[in-house]
């Protein structure tokens, strides 16, 4: 047996190094959580509420309710969801606040009075639907589920189509659409075509080529399209999904226009080191080494913890300056002006390492004007170089391709190949594949479904 002698480096990470990381990797709530715990563990350890002068406070409130009042995204938000329910309704069911798709289902089921059994699969069935109010199972799953008959199962599933709203308990889209049109007696010609053969031609808006396959005038297919369309394809609309609201705190406010903006953070306590008259005697006056001992190592784990937070709300503040300063583009003219911006370079500002800029940036949010984003969503590799050289993101190079598409003829619309020579006109050099990804991220069909 051979033994060698030599010398190796390794990083050890202490205890106090390891909790330092993990503070700065917490997001507000989680920092909040954290430290009110170990308030109830430490008895030197006491948490001030922030904004003690009611006056700072306040002024943080009105900055907060402007920018909720002025989010862009939620306005947007906002009016298309009133325009869809003054579309749509007489389909849209509104319910009373907290109520699910379940508790409806079962309401009813319970009115009509079945044998316990019966409401038993039923309660299943119920807890079985999808996001949309559809079952993926069919009787015969059911019936192996349950350890029951295919006949006693395949009853309680027609059971739960024949309820409100219409549609509910459907395989699919396809199946929702026809019951629902069933029950207002116009399932039949045109429509009937349409929803069993075409609904995918419908989706992509290939008008004429649905009139070509049923061999119907177009202006009949139109008709029949905007008729489907006044159907709900999701019959869980307007009631609670039953998943708890996740709501996001934001880690920092901004504030400003015209390329001049402050950094708020958004601290809504402080730690802080406080000794109480109790434990001060036992230190001054009193005989128990021991207990001396603990009270002492509590009060440097008290004052570390306190330390820690303070880094994390420096280093924090820091990095929202530096992304501020260089993405003022977005928070002068909102979506679609992200700039290319690295976290090594943004790590480079600061004078940090990129890794402990990563651990960071994790999970943190700021509120502006345009809504509220996490702070990852500012830092963005560069998709291409125009021929000025300067480099763009994804999300710019999407919001020239809209652009072109949005006034494009629409009895002829662009090719990707078109798209991608007229972009290399504005001096951006993509392939067509590429313009192709990008299109079908932004959920915009290719020719054959934009053409009228």
């Amino acid at each position: 047996m051979n033994l060698v002698l030599g010398t190796t480096q390794k990083l050890l990470m202490s205890q106090n190094m390891l909790q330092s990381t993990s503070i700065l990797q917490m997001s507000t709530p989680e920092l909040m959580e954290y430290v009110n715990r170990l308030t109830e563990e430490n008895p030197v350890l006491e948490v001030k509420k922030d904004f003690e002068d009611e006056q700072v406070f306040n002024a943080l409130k009105r900055k907060i309710d402007y920018l909720d009042s002025s989010d862009e995204q939620n306005r947007i938000y906002y009016s298309e969801e009133r325009d869809d329910e003054e579309e749509n309704d007489d389909w849209k069911f509104k319910q009373e606040e907290g109520k699910t798709l379940y508790d409806f289902i079962l309401e009813q089921v319970n009115v009509l009075k079945y044998d316990e059994s019966l409401i038993s699969i039923c309660d299943f069935i119920a807890g079985s639907l999808d996001e949309n109010g559809y079952l993926k199972y069919d009787s015969e799953d059911i019936a192996g589920f349950l350890g029951i008959s295919q006949i006693k199962a395949q009853e309680a599933v027609d059971i739960i189509k024949s309820l409100e709203p219409a549609g509910v308990g459907a395989s699919g889209v396809k199946e929702c659409l026809k019951i629902q049109a069933e029950r207002l007696g116009i399932f039949n010609g045109i429509l009937k075509n349409i929803i069993e053969d075409c609904l995918e031609m419908v989706g992509k808006n290939q008008i004429g080529a649905i009139a070509k396959k049923l061999k119907q005038p177009q202006d009949d297919i139109i008709e029949a399209i905007n008729t489907i369309k006044s159907l709900n394809p999701r019959p869980s609309s307007g009631f609670m999904s039953g998943d708890r609201v996740e709501y996001i705190t934001p880690d920092a406010v901004i504030s400003g226009e015209n390329g001049k903006y402050s950094v708020i953070m958004n601290e809504y306590f402080t730690a802080d080191v406080k000794l109480s008259r109790f434990y001060k005697d036992i230190i001054k006056n009193g005989d128990n080494a021991e207990a001396k001992e603990y009270i002492y190592s509590k009060i440097r784990q008290a004052q570390w913890v306190v330390k820690c937070i303070s880094k994390r709300s420096e280093t924090l503040y820091k990095i929202i300056c530096a992304i501020v300063e260089r993405q003022t583009e977005f928070f002068d003219l909102g979506r679609g002006h992200i700039k290319p911006l690295s976290l090594g370079s943004v790590a480079d500002v600061v004078g940090i390492h990129e890794s402990t800029a990563s651990r960071a940036v994790k999970g943190k949010y700021i509120q502006c004007r345009h809504g509220v984003y996490p702070l990852s969503y500012f830092l963005r590799q560069a998709a291409a170089e125009s021929y000025q050289g300067d480099s763009l993101t994804q999300e710019k190079i999407q919001k020239m391709i809209k652009k072109l598409i949005d006034n494009e003829n629409k009895n002829s619309p662009l090719s990707d190949r078109k798209i991608a020579d007229e972009l290399l006109k504005e001096g951006v050099d993509i392939s067509r594949r590429t313009v192709a990804k990008y299109r079908s991220a932004m959920g915009i069909n290719g020719i054959s479904g934009r053409k009228i």
